[in-house]
């Protein structure tokens, strides 16, 4: 089996892990709760005129105060909402769960005896590295 190979069955076998598994059924718990779906569109509009007031030189910049505020308000319904919630924790232990393979890759190949580590892949979320 070539190098190209083994990373494609890697890659596939990435996508069969617990992590990503949570993430697909997050993902689809998101995508059929509307209420979730309108909260993430409301804050995307509102970053999209924070940014447009910043980037033009002429707009009124005292409106970024009370802007920043309502996004703010905005994150915190997010962070409530269980679908949106549930979605953002499970990207992050994925993420986390990728990066643990990317650092013992990486580490193999800089020549690191990477058996010693004792890595735990699940607890991946709360680490800060493996090496």
């Amino acid at each position: 089996m070539s190098i190209y190979d083994q990373a494609r069955q890697l890659g596939k076998d990435i996508l069969e892990c617990e992590e990503a598994q949570k993430l697909y059924a997050a993902r689809e718990a998101f995508e059929k709760d509307e209420v979730a779906k309108a909260l993430v569109d409301e804050y995307t509009q509102m970053k999209d005129e924070w940014q447009k007031i910043m980037s033009d030189p002429d707009s009124d910049k005292a409106i970024l105060t009370e802007l920043s505020d309502k996004i703010m308000a905005k994150e915190e319904e997010i962070k409530q909402n269980e679908s949106t919630s549930k979605l953002l924790e499970a990207e992050s232990q994925f993420g986390a769960y990728v990066n643990s393979i990317f650092n013992l890759l990486s580490a193999t190949i800089q020549g690191q005896d990477v058996t010693a580590g004792g890595c735990d892949p699940s607890s991946c979320a709360s680490c800060s590295g493996c090496f």
